[in-house]
């Protein structure tokens, strides 16, 4: 079984987990409360390459980063047509579509996480999240009235849905009613309906407890 590791909260292992969840993946999700628990213990003895969070182990098989291991999963478990993959292998400009979305939705991530361990957060995070809502809108333009942004469902939903979390909670007047629709969606897709309404499911914990603003209370 696979074990995938990250704090104890949503952060970058967020997207990681709805994708299993959809793709109906049983796994052991390792989460680490203290800075103790993965600095002082786990990071130098897994046997990681590039020790860092998230992980997943599946086996003999170790691979960090959140960017990597989406694509593994999706290899595994036969879902390249999430990545924008031909299944024959050919050249596909859905597959460049889908690495240029992650990129501008990343692009909001470094706008945003920042912002949230700040012990200013309070003063800068509505300049900080006006300015990642400037690619908000132009991704809502890109969205227009299709049911995800590139009409079926790609990984770069998955990340869109857990920014847009953040804005719902921080800077809720960058969420529209198109992107509520969307939200919306994204939520009663099959596997993340039925993760979300899980009851041992904390997803109010977005980031782990020492950030600044750590999830709505």
């Amino acid at each position: 079984m696979i074990t995938l590791g990250y704090w104890n909260a949503r952060g970058l292992g967020q997207s990681i987990r709805f994708l299993l969840a959809y793709l109906g993946v049983e796994y052991t999700n390792k989460a680490y409360s203290t800075p103790e628990e993965w600095f002082g213990k786990d990071k130098n003895n897994l046997g990681l390459e590039f020790p860092n969070l998230p992980y997943i182990i599946d086996g003999e098989f170790k691979l960090t980063e959140s960017q990597a291991i989406p694509i593994y999963l999706l290899k595994k478990y036969k879902r390249v047509d999430l990545l924008g993959l031909s299944n024959d292998g050919s050249n596909s400009e859905r597959e460049v579509r889908v690495a240029q979305l992650t990129g501008v939705i990343k692009d909001i991530y470094k706008e945003t996480l920042p912002v949230c361990f700040s012990p200013d957060f309070d003063k800068i995070k509505d300049q900080a999240f006006a300015k990642g809502e400037v690619l908000l809108k132009k991704l809502v333009s890109f969205l227009g009235d299709k049911e995800f942004l590139l009409t079926t469902l790609t990984y770069a939903d998955f990340l869109l849905y857990e920014i847009l979390c953040y804005y719902k909670y921080i800077y809720p007047q960058a969420i529209t009613p198109t992107l509520t629709a969307y939200m919306n969606r994204f939520e009663n897709l099959p596997g993340i309906k039925q993760y979300i309404a899980n009851p041992n499911i904390n997803l109010k914990a977005f980031l782990p407890p020492f950030a600044t603003w750590s999830g709505p209370q």
